[in-house]
């Protein structure tokens, strides 16, 4: 990937859909891991700090130092920020559900109340919501329907998880947030990598074959280093997720769509 060229890009595509939107700014929930703060950095690059407004949205469970990072983050961009917790939101879902519900269901719902909050909040400036998603996650459908898939534009779309660091370091960002452990910090302990089930750098070596280059399974694990086993599981991660990237389907209705009988 020519990384200048494709921070050129992403700025000047986020510049062009505000102006197409004529929308007020970007809305962003900032969580202090690396996918926001490029983000982040991104949109106020190309709009100006005064265009951009961070959520910071602690939960439980939620790293302080996440949270520091994200406040740091904020202030260092001079974009103006507001916090506060989805935890009451959380609670009174989980006290309305007529059952206990799991450790993934809640971590769905924690995905979910930030959306609805970081709409609300665009909502009311008039803005747009700064997706922060890659390409890693996207295909292996490794996000929330409705919930951090949600968002008005996603700058970051057509980027592996191993680029967004190349941007975030040809941006000058601290190497702390592309050294951390990516985390949604949906559940205590929870990190990308451990429910994957393998790093960023093979989740791409895999995903760019099978799908760029339109490898076989088979085909990729024998021209990498990277056990048949993983390969397999990411490829049925790829497959069966495809409806996150799909919007609803419906039966069509139409008269024209008729067949004869």
């Amino acid at each position: 990937m020519d990384v200048p060229w494709a921070i050129q890009r992403m700025e000047a595509f986020l510049a062009e859909q505000l102006a197409s939107a004529d929308a007020a700014g970007y809305v962003v929930g900032v969580s202090g891991g690396l996918d926001s703060a490029v983000a982040t950095t991104l949109a106020v690059r190309a709009v100006g700090a005064d265009a951009v407004t961070g959520l910071i949205m602690p939960g439980r469970p939620n790293d302080p130092a996440n949270m520091a990072d994200a406040r740091g983050l904020c202030r260092e961009r001079g974009i103006e920020f507001e916090e506060f917790s989805i935890r009451p939101v959380v609670d009174a879902v989980g006290e309305q559900l007529p059952f206990d519900p799991s450790r993934l269901t809640l971590g769905n719902v924690r995905a979910r109340s930030r959306m609805v909050l970081t709409y609300a909040v665009a909502n009311e400036r008039e803005a747009l919501v700064l997706g922060t998603g890659n390409r890693s996650e996207r295909l292996l459908g490794y996000v929330t329907k409705y919930g951090d898939a949600a968002a008005d534009v996603l700058p970051m779309k057509e980027l592996y998880k191993t680029e967004v660091a190349d941007v975030a370091r040809a941006l000058d960002l601290d190497e702390r947030f592309v050294e951390k452990p990516p985390t949604a910090e949906l559940w205590a302990g929870q990190t990308d990598e451990g429910e994957i089930g393998a790093d960023y750098e093979t989740v791409d070596a895999v995903l760019r074959r099978l799908v760029d280059e339109g490898q076989s399974p088979t085909h990729v694990a024998a021209e990498t280093d990277i056990d048949r086993e993983t390969v397999d599981h990411l490829a049925e991660m790829w497959r069966s997720s495809s409806h996150k990237r799909a919007m609803p389907p419906g039966p069509r209705l139409r008269s024209s769509d008729r067949r004869p009988t």
